[in-house]
C-alpha cells in the first residue's frame, strides 16, 4: 500500500517541480508559524514567516473529509465521538460474503449468455422489491440484525441509520471478489450490487460506492486474473448502481446521484512513481501493458456490452496512498490529473479522493518505533491535509478511525482513537493526530468554505479558509518537523477584520488541541505570535462580535476516598491515582436567554502540582441535576468509581475536547462551540477527568491538576464561559 516516490528530475508534463511545491505551500517556510499569549513587536523583515492573506478566491472546502471506520455497534459511544472529530464522510467495508448471502439471489442457472442477463435484469426491474430473483425478507434480516465480524465488528442498519443522524457521508466498500466468473456468476454479482445499493439509497440515501478494494494488490490477483476481468466488473457492479438508485429516485421520488469510486488502487507492487496510472513490467504481468488507472479511465464511458455511452461508469477518481510526506501528494494531484486528461475520452479530469492514507501503513508502524502522537507523524499528516486542499481533492479519508485490533493480536498502529477490545468496543480517548485531523476539519471541511489565496514571504502559500456559517477564517500551519520556535508575521488587514479575535488551537508536545492564544486583532490588521516546535496550528479569526462571560454556577470536585467538601470549595481537583486519589471535577453554567452564541470558550485557571504540562478530558453534560447537591466518589453522575471513567458517553456526556495545563499557574482554555448543541434550556454542564485511554497510558499516573473554583477569592481565576454571539 506504498509507492516509491516519484523522481523528482522528472515532474509531469507541463508542470515544473517549482510549481508543485512552492505553488502548494510545501516549502519549510511556508509552512512555519508562531505562538505568543498576545501581539508582539513587528519581527525583522529577514526573520521568521510573514503571511498575506487577502480576499481572492482559491477554491473550496474539502467536500469530504473522514475515516475508515472500525466498530459501530449499538449502545456503543462510537457516534459520540464521531460526531466529536467533526469529519463529514466515512468509508467502511461491506462484504457481501456477510451482507450479501448467496441464497438470497437467484444463482443464474438459465444465465448463459449477455442476452439473457439483460433479460433477467429488465425482468427484476420492472418490480424492485417484489420479483423471484431476490429473497428480501432474508436480505432484510440480515441488514437489521446480522454483526460484522472481520476486524471491524459493526450492524449494517444501526451505522448507516447514525452516519445519517449524524449528516456524515457513508462511502461503501461493497464488493466480493467473483469477477472471473461466467454470466451465471456475474448475474448474481449484479444482483448483489442491485440490492444492496437499493436497500442502502432508499432507506439512508446512500449515493457513493467503492469498486473492489486494491485489485493491483497481487492478493486479488486470484480472481482479478487479467484487466479484462476487472473492467469487465467494472462495468457491469455499475450498471447495477445506477441502476438501483435510479430505480429508487423513480418510486421514492428522490434525486439521488450514482457515484462509483474507481479503480481504488493501492500502489503496492510499484516499481515506479506513476504505475498506479501507466503500465509497470515487473513480476505482475496484468499491468505490463497498461497501468490500472490507465484501463479504467480508457473505459470511462463503455459498457459492459462494449458500447460507448454518455456518462461516466465511475465518478470519482480513487486511490490509496501511505508511507510518502506532502511533496509525494502535491507531486500525485498533479500528475493524475494530467493523465486523466489523457485517458478519459471526455479529456476531463475526475474528482479525486485518497480513500485511505497515512503517514505509515500498519506494517510500518510496527517497527518504525514512532505513533501516532510522535511530532514526525502528525506534523506531516498535517502538511499532506494542507497539500490535498490546496490542490483541491474531493475527499481524504485517513485510515483508521480506531485502533481495533488486528489478527496477529496487535492494534492497528494506524488508528487514530483508543477503542476497548471487547463488549461494545467503546472508545476512551484520541491520539495527538486524531486532534490534528479535527482541527482540520474543523477549518476547512465542507465545500460550503470559500479558499481564499495567502502568500507567504519567499513566494509560497498556506490553506486559507472562510466559512460563511461562522464567519470566521482558519489559516492551517503546521510547523517544519526539526525546526525551533519562530516567529510569525500575519497581515490580514485585506480582510478588514481590524478589532477583531485571533484564537490559536494547537497540538504539539505539549498540548492536543486546546485554545494557546487568545488576542485582539489590531486595527490594522497586522499580528506577530510565536510558534513552538514540533507544533500544528489551527488560527481562526473572528470578526469583531458581541460577547459576554458568565462564571459557574455551581462546581464540584470529589476525591476517591475521601467525604465530600464543607461548603463551597476554592479549589478543583482531576487526577487518575492507581494509588486511590483519584480525582474529578464538575461545573456548570447559565447560557441565559437571548439569541444562540455562535463561538463557545471554556476557561479555567490551574496548574499540576509538579510544574509540567498536564492534559484531561473535557466532556459537555445535558444534566447539570447535580448542581447544589452533595457529591462523593460514589454518588457522582456518571462515573465508573472504579475504572475512573465516564459513563453514558453519548447519551448525557459528549466529548468536548482535551484541555491542557501548563506547569505555572495560569489559564487554560478549550474551544467549546459544539457543546453548545448538547445544552439542555438554558444549562450547560461539563465533566473534567483524567482517563485511561487504553492500558499502556500510565505516564500521568498520580499527577495532579489543581483548579480555581468558582469561591475563589480573585473573580478573575474563577471557571468561566465565554459566549460570542
Amino acid at each position: 500500500m506504498q509507492s516509491p516516490a516519484p523522481d523528482p528530475r522528472q515532474p509531469p508534463r507541463g508542470v515544473s517541480r517549482r510549481t508543485l511545491l512552492g505553488g502548494l505551500g510545501l516549502t519549510a517556510a511556508a509552512v512555519t508559524g508562531a505562538r505568543i499569549p498576545g501581539p508582539a513587536a513587528a519581527a525583522p523583515a529577514d526573520s521568521g514567516l510573514s503571511v498575506m492573506v487577502a480576499g481572492t478566491a482559491a477554491g473550496r472546502g474539502m467536500p469530504l473529509v473522514g475515516y475508515n471506520t472500525g466498530h459501530f455497534l449499538p449502545g456503543s459511544n462510537t457516534s459520540a465521538w464521531l460526531a466529536y472529530s467533526r469529519v463529514n464522510a466515512v468509508r467502511f467495508f461491506a462484504s457481501f460474503e456477510d451482507w450479501c448471502p448467496d441464497e438470497a439471489f437467484d444463482p443464474g442457472a438459465g444465465i448463459s449468455d449477455i442476452d439473457a442477463f439483460d433479460a433477467a435484469k429488465e425482468e427484476l426491474r420492472r418490480s424492485p422489491e417484489e420479483n423471484r430473483f431476490l429473497d428480501w425478507a432474508l436480505l432484510r434480516e440480515v441488514f437489521e440484525h446480522h454483526v460484522y465480524s472481520n476486524t471491524n465488528f459493526y450492524r449494517l442498519n444501526y451505522q448507516l441509520g447514525e452516519l445519517k443522524r449524524l449528516a456524515i457521508t457513508p462511502i461503501l466498500e461493497a464488493a466480493q471478489l467473483r469477477w472471473n466468473s461466467p454470466w451465471s456468476g456475474l448475474w448474481q454479482q449484479w444482483q448483489k450490487h442491485y440490492a444492496f445499493t437499493y436497500h442502502l439509497a432508499g432507506n439512508y440515501d446512500v449515493e457513493r460506492f467503492n469498486f473492489i478494494n486494491e485489485p493491483d494488490h497481487p492478493s486479488a490477483a486470484r480472481d482479478i486474473v487479467d484487466q479484462q476481468v476487472y473492467v469487465r466488473g467494472l462495468q457491469i457492479a455499475s450498471d447495477a448502481v445506477h441502476c438501483a438508485i435510479a430505480d429508487v429516485n423513480q418510486r421514492y421520488g428522490k434525486s439521488l446521484r450514482a457515484l462509483v469510486h474507481a479503480p481504488v488502487v493501492t500502489h503496492v507492487s510499484s516499481s515506479r512513481g506513476n504505475d498506479h496510472m501507466d503500465a509497470d513490467p515487473d513480476a505482475d504481468a496484468r499491468d505490463d501493458e497498461h497501468g490500472w488507472g490507465e484501463i479504467a479511465l480508457r473505459n470511462l464511458r463503455t459498457d459492459y456490452r462494449g458500447n460507448r455511452v454518455d456518462y461516466d461508469i465511475f465518478s470519482v477518481f480513487d486511490t490509496h496512498q501511505y508511507n510518502k510526506a506532502a511533496e509525494t501528494y502535491a507531486y500525485e494531484f498533479a500528475m493524475m490529473r494530467q493523465r486523466m486528461r489523457e485517458y478519459t475520452p471526455t479529456g476531463v479530469a475526475l474528482p479525486i479522493v485518497y480513500s485511505e492514507f497515512n503517514r505509515r501503513n500498519t506494517s510500518t508502524f510496527e517497527t518504525s518505533g514512532d505513533d501516532l502522537d510522535t511530532p514526525l507523524i502528525y506534523g506531516d499528516l498535517a502538511r499532506i491535509w494542507g497539500a490535498a486542499v490546496t490542490a483541491q481533492a474531493e475527499g481524504m479519508i485517513v485510515f483508521k478511525f480506531q485502533d481495533t485490533m488486528r489478527a496477529n493480536g496487535i492494534p492497528y498502529g494506524t488508528g487514530c482513537y483508543h477503542v476497548e477490545h471487547d463488549g461494545v468496543h467503546d472508545i476512551h480517548g484520541a491520539t495527538k493526530t486524531a486532534e490534528v485531523n479535527r482541527l482540520f476539519a474543523k477549518g476547512f471541511a465542507g465545500e460550503h468554505r470559500r479558499l481564499l489565496s495567502a502568500t507567504t514571504g519567499d513566494g509560497g502559500t498556506i490553506p486559507v479558509s472562510y466559512d460563511p456559517r461562522t464567519r470566521c477564517h482558519h489559516l492551517w500551519l503546521p510547523h517544519p518537523g526539526g525546526s525551533p520556535a519562530g516567529p510569525l508575521s500575519l497581515d490580514l488587514s485585506g480582510l478588514g477584520l481590524g478589532g477583531g479575535q485571533v484564537v490559536v488551537e494547537e497540538v504539539s508536545p505539549t498540548h492536543s488541541g486546546g485554545i494557546t492564544t487568545i488576542a485582539a486583532l489590531p486595527a490594522d490588521g497586522r499580528i506577530t505570535l510565536t510558534q513552538p516546535a514540533d507544533a500544528v496550528w489551527l488560527v481562526t479569526v473572528a470578526d469583531a462580535d458581541e460577547s459576554r462571560s458568565t462564571e459557574a454556577y455551581a462546581d464540584a470536585s470529589v476525591v476517591q476516598g475521601k467525604p465530600p467538601a464543607v461548603g463551597v470549595p476554592e479549589s478543583l481537583a482531576v487526577a487518575l491515582d492507581p494509588g486511590g486519589s483519584s480525582a474529578v471535577s464538575y461545573l456548570a453554567f447559565d447560557l441565559g436567554g437571548g439569541p444562540a452564541a455562535r463561538r463557545a470558550v471554556l476557561e479555567v485557571f490551574g496548574s499540576s502540582t509538579d510544574a509540567a504540562p498536564l492534559t484531561v478530558m473535557v466532556y459537555a453534560m445535558t444534566d447539570t441535576s447535580w448542581a447544589g447537591r452533595e457529591l462523593t466518589w460514589e454518588s457522582a453522575p456518571y462515573l465508573d468509581p472504579g475504572a475512573v471513567r465516564p459513563t453514558s458517553v453519548g447519551d448525557r456526556l459528549h466529548p468536548a475536547g482535551q484541555l491542557t495545563v501548563t506547569g505555572a499557574p495560569g489559564p487554560a482554555r478549550l474551544d467549546v462551540t459544539d457543546a453548545l448543541r448538547h445544552a439542555r434550556g438554558r444549562s450547560l454542564g461539563f465533566l473534567l477527568i483524567r482517563e485511561r485511554k487504553r492500558a499502556e497510558d500510565t505516564a500521568d499516573d498520580g499527577r495532579r491538576l489543581v483548579l480555581s473554583g468558582r469561591a475563589a477569592p480573585r473573580p478573575d481565576v474563577r471557571p468561566r464561559l465565554h459566549l460570542h454571539h
